[in-house]
């Protein structure tokens, strides 16, 4: 019998954190968001946690999805009375700051946690990623993430 590849889902609330982000002050290399990111990887990990399989097998190949949700800036808008109405020249795609690739790394490492060990025993077996980032269409913010265990 060939078995189905588990999937775990879930959505983590809050706007996302880029991972890898530093600056030089004085020589002394600084990570600029330090106290976010940990609090935004923690909630990708007890998320996770809650949402994994007793099944679930933290040493297979998996393939990650992500949706990235973050929030439209006002000036996106009209005012007064057309202060729930996009510009028509506003942009449809999220193409500023945080990078994907740092979205990603956060979130890849938040579920292989080197303590937690949450879904991964190491985020290298990540073998097929899907990622996106995008404005709000909804009252959502923060991401969508897809575990799957490939066979």
């Amino acid at each position: 019998m060939i078995r189905a590849p588990s999937s775990i889902t879930f959505s983590v609330l809050g706007t996302p954190v880029p991972q890898g982000s530093v600056r030089a002050y004085q020589s002394r290399v600084i990570a600029n968001n330090v106290e976010a990111l940990a609090s935004w990887r923690n909630d990708i990990a007890v998320t996770a946690q809650r949402h994994k399989p007793k099944d679930w097998d933290i040493k297979a190949p998996v393939e990650l999805k992500c949706v990235f949700v973050f929030p439209r800036p006002l000036h996106h808008f009209g005012s007064g009375k057309n202060s729930t109405k996009l510009k028509p020249l506003a942009p449809k795609h999220h193409v500023t700051t945080p990078d994907l690739d740092k979205l990603l790394r956060s979130c890849s490492d938040a579920i292989g946690d080197a303590v937690a060990r949450v879904l991964l025993h190491n985020d290298s077996q990540i073998c097929s990623i899907y990622a996106t980032k995008r404005y709000a269409t909804d009252d959502f913010l923060g991401a969508h993430i897809t575990v799957t265990a490939l066979s």
